[in-house]
């Protein structure tokens, strides 16, 4: 099949070099966002004993933001293509610290979780809209690095937030949420100052709704795209969520050293998703990567449930799935603005793949979880079948070259 030309990405024909500064403050805009989604985990049981609402009651905060995505990532795509992806930004990063700021002091559940859902709207327009950006302020040369700095913002954001266990634990979660409240709207006025009133102009009203999705359905690839990010992130958070129980109940090992594996496969995440960005930048096709990463990230996962007998080949097989997989989300952002007929469909693309990524998200625990009852061996196949899907939807975007 004929390769299909690479699509330019938005502000092209605007821009030479890439700006590097503004690049920068859009990935930490994002790290700021997701940061809003770890600092739940460490904060729980404080939560839980300080609102009485139990564990389960506060578990429930972790969910707000990946319901909210895997229902309205597209459509958050559109309205803020509509208003102006610098617009969105900005207001996306001033709700999460308005937010924020309210649920560190909410006297009661209800209000607490009202707050979540704003700061869910907020997180929605940031991770649609900076990309979009990101993508846009970049040179065709430097892209495929660009993307892959703005694919780290959510393991980075999550890193992050269980690093702030101290803090909750000497100062109390309503603290440690009030500060990182402040880092959303301090990354807005970074942006707003860096970011010309030129970046990301709103697309105009006579590009209507209809149209613009019947564009993403006939050009297939953004579909193909978001589905295999979905897959991604099945197997993603399989890992995550699973393997500090898995060395626990499996190995014996302490809860304290179990978290600090999980730790770890998130920061190895980080350097496969540069990685990624300097492979493609010297060559390499992100499409390609994408199928060997899939298939590798699948593989090593299973094992990580799998392999009972040993800790050690299960802690490595672990920590390999992640590093090698983080090169997946990287590469597939890469590719969303070449996978697009027209510039304007970025910010919309941008919006199914965080409905998909969401989709996945909510997936995984259950389907995990679902196996894992008949034995830790059982969790490897709901990995291998996500696996298999990534590799089936990702064969088609070789096209992209």
């Amino acid at each position: 099949m004929a390769e299909q030309p690479a699509r330019a990405a938005p502000g092209d024909s605007a821009k030479a070099v890439t700006r590097w500064a503004e690049v920068a403050v859009l990935v930490g805009a994002g790290v700021t966002a997701s940061l809003q989604l770890g600092k739940v985990a460490p904060a729980l049981l404080a939560i839980a004993a300080d609102l009485q609402v139990g564990l389960s009651g506060a578990a429930g905060l972790l969910s707000v933001f990946a319901l909210m995505g895997a229902v309205f990532g597209l459509a958050a795509g559109l309205v803020a293509a509509r208003l102006g992806m610098r617009r969105a930004l900005l207001a996306g990063l001033w709700a999460l610290g308005a937010a924020g700021l309210a649920a560190a002091f909410a006297p009661g559940p209800a209000l607490l979780y009202a707050c979540r859902v704003v700061e869910g709207a907020g997180f929605l327009a940031v991770v649609v809209s900076a990309p979009t950006l990101v993508a846009a302020r970049a040179a065709p040369a430097d892209r495929a690095l660009a993307m892959s700095w703005w694919s780290i913002f959510m393991p980075s954001g999550i890193a992050l937030g269980m690093l702030a266990a101290p803090v909750v634990e000497g100062f109390g979660w309503r603290m440690a949420w009030a500060v990182m409240s402040l880092l959303p709207p301090f990354a807005a006025l970074l942006a707003g100052a860096l970011l010309p009133r030129s970046a990301g102009q709103p697309v105009g009203a006579q590009d209507g709704l209809r149209r613009r999705l019947a564009a993403l359905w006939r050009a297939r690839l953004p579909v193909l795209l978001a589905g295999a990010f979905s897959c991604y992130a099945v197997i993603y958070f399989g890992i995550a969520g699973f393997l500090p129980a898995r060395l626990v109940e499996g190995f014996a090992l302490a809860l304290p050293l179990a978290g600090l594996a999980g730790a770890a496969a998130a920061i190895v995440n980080i350097g496969g998703n540069l990685l990624a960005g300097r492979l493609i930048r010297r060559g390499w096709r992100a499409s390609l990567l994408v199928l060997s990463a899939g298939m590798a990230m699948a593989l090593l996962s299973a094992g990580t449930f799998a392999l009972p007998f040993s800790l050690g080949l299960t802690l490595a097989a672990a920590l390999l799935a992640s590093g090698i997989g983080g090169m997946i989300p990287a590469s597939l952002f890469t590719l969303v603005p070449r996978s697009v007929p027209e510039p304007s469909l970025t910010g919309p693309a941008l919006g199914l793949v965080v409905q998909c990524n969401n989709i996945g998200s909510l997936l995984a625990p259950m389907a995990v979880a679902a196996a894992a009852r008949q034995g830790w061996g059982f969790a490897a196949l709901p990995l291998l079948a996500a696996g298999l899907a990534l590799v089936l939807l990702a064969r088609p975007l070789r096209r992209l070259g």
